[in-house]
Formats: structure tokens, C-alpha cells, sequence
């Protein structure tokens, strides 16, 4: 069974597999260290309950850029904006550089029209905290790079679902490519990338890192059945588009 890794509080955490021990994800000690503080947890209020996702500070023109899993800003038809928050570096409820609330989301034609997920992917801009600053201004923002072919990530999240309990921020580093998720094959567009990494709802939309800083990948979904590898979109040419879209929104 496929799982998109959305955690909704009460709800889809009841359906997400536990992970067993020897999870190949760590505990990041610092996320507001330098190079790390880019990575934030999603908040996500909606009729049904509250969602959580994570994400990552990009550098666009407007310098408030947020990419994520586009089923973070837009799934079950319709666009999940009444309340959505990122807040970068989190840590168990502390917010060290503030709030970030969504003004505007987008994602790639494919998957709001046809949730095809080889193109899960989505954009938020936010506006600036409480203290007046814009996101990069705040917490950093790293390069979103295309057309890359990796063999190995680290891979960045937030997991709510056991054995974590959305408070830290986890990372798989140098997970490695095991191939393509084959259910993409049904579906126009250049595959989902499967990697090695255990890791639970909640870290849907977290950031796939090559080269240290360079964003080339978010984590889609996974299968109950096989909960060591983690799924998510090849970055083309429709993230570089909605990437260049979403950075001149001010």
C-alpha cells in the first residue's frame, strides 16, 4: 500500500506504519546551525484536523521561497491554505527564528491537475516573521538545483509518525539510490527516485540534498510494505518553472 506521508493529527498518523529499530535516520543536534536552519516544519490547519510537513528556505528573488511536497499545499482537490505555517529550525516547539506564514501556494500543473506523483512537488511564499525579516534573511536559503542525475542524498525531515514524534529534525545521510518507484510507471513524466531511508509521516516535502546545499529532491510517499525506502520526484523542468513562478511572488 501507497502512503503519502502527510501527517494529519488523529487521522492519517493511525495508518502510517511503525518504523522498526535501526532506522537509518539521526537526530540533527543543531537545526539552527548554519547550513542546517534552511530545513523547517510545516503547520497545516484545516477542517479536518492539523497537518505536518516539512520543507525547505530556497534562494528566489523574493527571498520568502519554501519548497515542499505538493501535496503539502494542494491535495483531495483543493488547496490547503487556510493556515500554513513554516517555521525553520524547529526544535520541540521552539521557533528560533520565528514564524512564516504562507501567502500564496503553487505546484506543478501535473500534479494539481492529475496528482501525478512523479511531479509532487509545491511552492509556498511566506511573509516575513515577527520580526519584520524575510525568510532568508532569517534562517539562510540554499540553491534549488535541476536536471541532476544523483546516485545518493541526505535526505531532511521532520517525521511525526512513531517512533519519532515530529520534534526533531531527522536526517539519512548519503542515502542511496535503490531505483524508481515502479507504480510511476502508469504515469507520464520522468519517474519517482526510491533512496534508502526509514523514515514516518510528517516528513513529507523535506528536502533531498546533493553537494551539501543543493536542493534536488522532497520526499513523496512510501509503501507499508516496504518502509526502508523513501520515494520522491525527479526535479525537471516543471519544478524549475514553478520554482522561477513562485520566486517572483511578492
Amino acid at each position: 500500500m501507497r502512503l503519502l506521508s502527510l501527517a494529519v493529527m488523529s487521522i492519517a498518523l493511525l495508518a502510517l506504519p511503525s518504523l522498526a529499530s535501526g532506522s537509518k535516520s539521526v537526530t540533527v543536534p543543531d537545526p539552527t546551525a548554519p547550513g542546517l536552519s534552511v530545513n523547517g516544519a510545516i503547520f497545516i490547519r484545516e477542517d479536518g484536523g492539523y497537518g505536518r510537513c516539512s520543507g525547505t528556505s530556497v534562494i528566489a528573488p523574493n527571498r520568502s521561497l519554501v519548497i515542499t511536497a505538493g501535496h503539502c499545499v494542494f491535495d483531495d482537490g483543493h488547496w490547503l491554505g487556510r493556515r500554513w505555517v513554516f517555521v525553520p529550525g524547529y526544535r520541540h516547539g521552539e521557533r528560533p527564528f520565528g514564524t512564516f506564514i504562507a501567502h500564496w501556494l503553487g505546484t506543478t500543473p501535473q500534479w494539481h491537475g492529475a496528482h501525478n506523483d512523479n511531479f509532487d512537488v509545491g511552492a509556498a511564499v511566506v511573509g516575513r516573521n515577527e520580526r519584520g525579516e524575510l525568510l532568508a534573511q532569517a534562517a539562510g536559503a540554499d540553491r534549488l538545483v535541476t536536471g541532476r542525475h544523483s546516485r545518493a542524498f541526505d535526505i531532511y525531515g521532520y517525521p511525526v509518525a512513531r517512533p519519532f514524534n515530529g520534534g526533531t529534525l531527522q536526517v539519512c545521510q548519503g542515502a542511496a539510490r535503490v531505483g524508481h518507484d515502479l507504480e510511476a510507471l502508469l504515469m507520464p513524466g520522468p519517474l519517482e527516485l526510491g533512496v534508502s531511508c526509514r523514515i514516518s509521516g510528517g516528513a513529507s516535502g523535506g528536502g533531498w540534498f546533493i553537494d551539501g546545499d543543493l536542493l534536488n529532491g522532497v520526499t513523496s510517499s512510501s509503501y507499508t510494505e516496504d518502509p526502508a525506502t523513501d520515494y520522491g520526484p525527479y526535479f525537471g523542468d516543471a519544478v524549475g518553472r514553478l520554482a522561477r513562478v513562485a520566486g517572483r511572488v511578492r
